[in-house]
C-alpha cells in the first residue's frame, strides 16, 4: 500500500475516535448517562450510577486511542487496543438484536459501522502505518 494511502487510512480511522473522545470530555455527563454505560454498570456494579472517572476513562481511549492512529505512534498496539475497545463497545453500545423499532435500525446501523472500524484497524495492525509515522521515523534511528 502506498504511504500516502496508509496516511489517509490513519487519518479517515482515528477521526471518529478524537471527535467523539473530544466531544466526551467536554461533556462527560453524556458519556454517563449513556445505555451502553448503563449496560456496563448493570454488568460489573448491579446497576449503580456509573462513576464521573468512568466517563473520563471513556473520553481518554477514544481520544487518546485516536491520536496514537493519526500520528502513528504505537500503531499496530493502540489498533489492536482498538479492536478490544469497538468490541466492547459495540456488544454493551448497540445490542440491535433485542430492540424493536427505530431503535433497532439506528443501533443495527453502529454495530455494522463498528464491524468495518475493527476491519479497517486489523489491516492497519496487520500492515503497519506507512513511512508517514513516527512509528518509522523512531525505527530509523
Amino acid at each position: 500500500m502506498s504511504d500516502g494511502l496508509s496516511l489517509l487510512s490513519r487519518i479517515l480511522l482515528s477521526a471518529v475516535f478524537i471527535v467523539y473522545g473530544y466531544l466526551k470530555f467536554v461533556n462527560v455527563g453524556s458519556i454517563l448517562g449513556n445505555d451502553g454505560t448503563k449496560r456496563f454498570m448493570a454488568m460489573v456494579a448491579g446497576g449503580a450510577a456509573p462513576p464521573t472517572w468512568l466517563g473520563y476513562l471513556i473520553a481518554a481511549i477514544e481520544l487518546i486511542g485516536g491520536i496514537l492512529i493519526l500520528v502513528g505512534f504505537k500503531t499496530r498496539w493502540a489498533a489492536y487496543a482498538l479492536v478490544l475497545w469497538l468490541i466492547i463497545l459495540t456488544y454493551l453500545g448497540h445490542p440491535f438484536w433485542g430492540m424493536d423499532g427505530p431503535p433497532r435500525g439506528a443501533n443495527m446501523s453502529h454495530f455494522y459501522k463498528n464491524l468495518g472500524l475493527m476491519g479497517g484497524f486489523l489491516l492497519l495492525a496487520l500492515h503497519g502505518p506507512g513511512s508517514y509515522s513516527v512509528d518509522e521515523r523512531m525505527s530509523r534511528s
